[in-house]
Protein backbone atom coordinates (compact mmCIF):
# COMPACT_ATOMS: atom_id res chain seq x y z
CA UNK A 1 0.00 0.00 0.00
CA UNK A 2 1.36 3.35 -0.77
CA UNK A 3 1.32 6.25 1.91
CA UNK A 4 0.39 9.38 0.08
CA UNK A 5 1.76 11.66 2.79
CA UNK A 6 5.17 10.28 2.15
CA UNK A 7 4.70 9.95 -1.34
CA UNK A 8 7.10 12.05 -3.82
CA UNK A 9 5.47 15.69 -4.75
CA UNK A 10 5.00 15.92 -8.83
CA UNK A 11 8.36 17.41 -10.28
CA UNK A 12 10.06 16.64 -7.02
CA UNK A 13 12.88 15.34 -8.89
CA UNK A 14 13.47 18.30 -10.93
CA UNK A 15 14.31 20.06 -7.63
CA UNK A 16 15.90 17.24 -5.65
CA UNK A 17 19.63 16.97 -5.42
CA UNK A 18 20.70 15.02 -8.30
CA UNK A 19 21.58 11.72 -8.09
CA UNK A 20 19.36 11.44 -4.75
CA UNK A 21 17.31 8.64 -5.84
CA UNK A 22 18.25 4.97 -6.56
CA UNK A 23 16.92 5.18 -10.07
CA UNK A 24 18.87 8.38 -11.07
CA UNK A 25 22.20 6.54 -10.28
CA UNK A 26 24.14 4.05 -12.72
CA UNK A 27 23.13 0.22 -11.51
CA UNK A 28 24.52 -2.03 -9.68
CA UNK A 29 24.23 -5.01 -12.22
CA UNK A 30 24.46 -4.21 -15.71
CA UNK A 31 24.68 -7.60 -17.30
CA UNK A 32 21.48 -9.97 -17.64
CA UNK A 33 23.57 -13.02 -16.55
CA UNK A 34 24.71 -10.51 -12.99
CA UNK A 35 20.96 -9.93 -12.41
CA UNK A 36 19.99 -13.76 -13.24
CA UNK A 37 22.77 -14.93 -10.44
CA UNK A 38 21.33 -12.27 -8.22
CA UNK A 39 17.77 -13.16 -7.90
CA UNK A 40 18.30 -16.77 -8.25
CA UNK A 41 20.81 -16.56 -4.93
CA UNK A 42 18.55 -15.05 -2.76
CA UNK A 43 15.27 -17.05 -3.92
CA UNK A 44 17.16 -20.10 -3.35
CA UNK A 45 17.11 -19.60 0.42
CA UNK A 46 14.66 -21.76 1.72
CA UNK A 47 12.68 -19.48 3.81
CA UNK A 48 12.32 -17.36 0.87
CA UNK A 49 10.64 -20.04 -1.18
CA UNK A 50 8.27 -21.23 1.94
CA UNK A 51 7.21 -17.57 1.90
CA UNK A 52 6.42 -17.73 -2.45
CA UNK A 53 4.54 -20.84 -1.55
CA UNK A 54 2.34 -19.18 0.72
CA UNK A 55 1.64 -16.81 -1.63
CA UNK A 56 1.14 -19.22 -4.65
CA UNK A 57 -1.24 -20.73 -2.43
CA UNK A 58 -3.22 -17.92 -1.91
CA UNK A 59 -3.86 -17.09 -5.54
CA UNK A 60 -0.90 -15.31 -6.81
CA UNK A 61 0.46 -16.17 -10.41
CA UNK A 62 3.95 -16.09 -11.51
CA UNK A 63 4.10 -13.49 -14.27
CA UNK A 64 2.22 -10.70 -11.61
CA UNK A 65 5.43 -12.19 -9.39
CA UNK A 66 8.50 -11.83 -11.35
CA UNK A 67 7.37 -8.50 -12.64
CA UNK A 68 6.74 -7.44 -8.99
CA UNK A 69 10.62 -8.87 -8.04
CA UNK A 70 12.16 -7.14 -10.98
CA UNK A 71 10.26 -3.69 -10.97
CA UNK A 72 11.26 -3.88 -7.27
CA UNK A 73 15.07 -4.46 -8.28
CA UNK A 74 15.01 -1.47 -10.73
CA UNK A 75 13.01 1.23 -8.51
CA UNK A 76 15.90 0.25 -6.04
CA UNK A 77 18.86 0.71 -8.52
CA UNK A 78 20.06 -2.92 -8.60
CA UNK A 79 19.11 -3.28 -12.39
CA UNK A 80 18.21 -1.32 -15.22
CA UNK A 81 14.17 -2.10 -16.44
CA UNK A 82 15.68 -3.46 -19.26
CA UNK A 83 17.69 -5.83 -17.96
CA UNK A 84 15.04 -6.47 -15.79
CA UNK A 85 12.83 -7.65 -18.67
CA UNK A 86 15.47 -9.62 -19.97
CA UNK A 87 16.15 -11.55 -16.73
CA UNK A 88 12.27 -11.90 -15.70
CA UNK A 89 11.78 -15.06 -17.96
CA UNK A 90 14.53 -16.75 -16.39
CA UNK A 91 13.65 -15.91 -12.98
CA UNK A 92 9.81 -17.46 -13.68
CA UNK A 93 11.30 -20.67 -14.36
CA UNK A 94 13.02 -20.70 -11.79
CA UNK A 95 10.31 -20.09 -9.53
CA UNK A 96 8.17 -22.46 -11.57
CA UNK A 97 10.52 -25.38 -10.98
CA UNK A 98 10.81 -24.57 -7.02
CA UNK A 99 7.23 -24.67 -6.73
CA UNK A 100 7.16 -28.40 -8.79
CA UNK A 101 8.84 -29.46 -5.93
CA UNK A 102 6.79 -28.09 -3.63
CA UNK A 103 3.75 -29.79 -5.44
CA UNK A 104 2.24 -26.06 -6.19
CA UNK A 105 0.74 -25.08 -8.91
CA UNK A 106 1.99 -21.55 -10.47
CA UNK A 107 -0.52 -20.80 -13.35
CA UNK A 108 0.53 -18.39 -15.51
CA UNK A 109 -1.45 -15.29 -15.35
CA UNK A 110 -4.41 -14.48 -13.29
CA UNK A 111 -6.81 -14.83 -16.30
CA UNK A 112 -7.09 -17.29 -18.46
CA UNK A 113 -7.19 -16.00 -22.34
CA UNK A 114 -8.50 -19.18 -23.57
CA UNK A 115 -11.54 -19.70 -21.28
CA UNK A 116 -12.54 -15.65 -21.35
CA UNK A 117 -12.10 -15.99 -25.78
CA UNK A 118 -14.49 -19.17 -25.39
CA UNK A 119 -16.69 -17.37 -22.99
CA UNK A 120 -16.72 -14.35 -25.74
CA UNK A 121 -17.40 -16.66 -28.74
CA UNK A 122 -20.51 -17.79 -27.11
CA UNK A 123 -21.54 -14.82 -25.87
CA UNK A 124 -21.62 -13.57 -29.72
CA UNK A 125 -22.89 -16.17 -30.96
CA UNK A 126 -25.57 -16.26 -28.53
CA UNK A 127 -26.43 -12.21 -29.96
CA UNK A 128 -26.46 -13.32 -33.44
CA UNK A 129 -28.85 -16.18 -33.38
CA UNK A 130 -30.67 -14.12 -31.05
CA UNK A 131 -30.53 -11.41 -33.09
CA UNK A 132 -31.69 -13.59 -36.21
CA UNK A 133 -34.77 -14.61 -34.52
CA UNK A 134 -35.54 -11.10 -33.72
CA UNK A 135 -35.46 -10.00 -37.47
CA UNK A 136 -37.22 -13.26 -38.47
CA UNK A 137 -39.95 -12.66 -36.39
CA UNK A 138 -40.41 -9.06 -37.41
CA UNK A 139 -40.00 -10.49 -41.39
CA UNK A 140 -43.14 -12.29 -40.66
CA UNK A 141 -42.21 -15.67 -39.58
CA UNK A 142 -43.57 -17.34 -37.19
CA UNK A 143 -43.30 -19.16 -33.60
CA UNK A 144 -43.93 -22.19 -35.03
CA UNK A 145 -41.57 -22.28 -38.13
CA UNK A 146 -38.80 -24.29 -37.89
CA UNK A 147 -35.85 -22.17 -38.61
CA UNK A 148 -37.00 -19.99 -35.80
CA UNK A 149 -37.24 -23.09 -33.54
CA UNK A 150 -33.81 -24.01 -34.38
CA UNK A 151 -32.35 -20.75 -34.12
CA UNK A 152 -34.16 -20.46 -30.58
CA UNK A 153 -32.42 -23.78 -29.42
CA UNK A 154 -29.09 -23.04 -30.88
CA UNK A 155 -29.70 -19.28 -29.01
CA UNK A 156 -30.76 -21.63 -25.53
CA UNK A 157 -27.97 -23.89 -25.79
CA UNK A 158 -24.96 -21.16 -26.32
CA UNK A 159 -26.78 -19.26 -23.52
CA UNK A 160 -24.08 -19.58 -20.60
CA UNK A 161 -25.16 -18.88 -16.93
CA UNK A 162 -22.43 -16.31 -16.49
CA UNK A 163 -23.74 -14.26 -18.87
CA UNK A 164 -26.70 -13.62 -17.54
CA UNK A 165 -24.79 -11.53 -14.31
CA UNK A 166 -22.44 -10.05 -16.57
CA UNK A 167 -24.20 -9.04 -20.04
CA UNK A 168 -22.27 -7.93 -22.73
CA UNK A 169 -23.24 -4.83 -24.42
CA UNK A 170 -24.05 -4.64 -28.34
CA UNK A 171 -22.82 -2.23 -30.15
CA UNK A 172 -25.01 -0.47 -32.46
CA UNK A 173 -24.31 -0.90 -36.19
CA UNK A 174 -22.88 2.43 -37.35
CA UNK A 175 -24.23 3.93 -40.71
CA UNK A 176 -21.45 4.56 -43.24
CA UNK A 177 -20.53 8.21 -43.52
CA UNK A 178 -20.58 9.31 -47.80
CA UNK A 179 -17.14 10.25 -48.36
CA UNK A 180 -17.20 13.78 -49.95
CA UNK A 181 -16.64 14.24 -54.14
CA UNK A 182 -12.99 14.73 -54.60
CA UNK A 183 -12.32 18.41 -54.89
CA UNK A 184 -14.97 19.68 -52.66
CA UNK A 185 -13.04 19.83 -49.41
CA UNK A 186 -11.83 23.47 -47.32
CA UNK A 187 -8.23 22.78 -48.54
CA UNK A 188 -8.40 21.29 -52.13
CA UNK A 189 -7.90 23.13 -55.23
CA UNK A 190 -10.83 23.36 -57.30
CA UNK A 191 -11.82 23.42 -61.13
CA UNK A 192 -11.45 27.38 -61.44
CA UNK A 193 -8.02 28.52 -61.86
Amino acid sequence: MVNLIQAPVPGQSLTDTPRNSPWERPAEFDTVEDVVKLYIKKLADQEVLDDIAVTFELGADLKTLTETIMLTGSMKGVHTVETGMLAGPVIASFIKMAMQEYGIDTPETAVSFEEAATEKEKARMQRLTEAAVEQALKDGADESDTGVQLLQEIAATEKPEELDAVATPVEPEQEEMPMPAQGSGLMSRGGTA
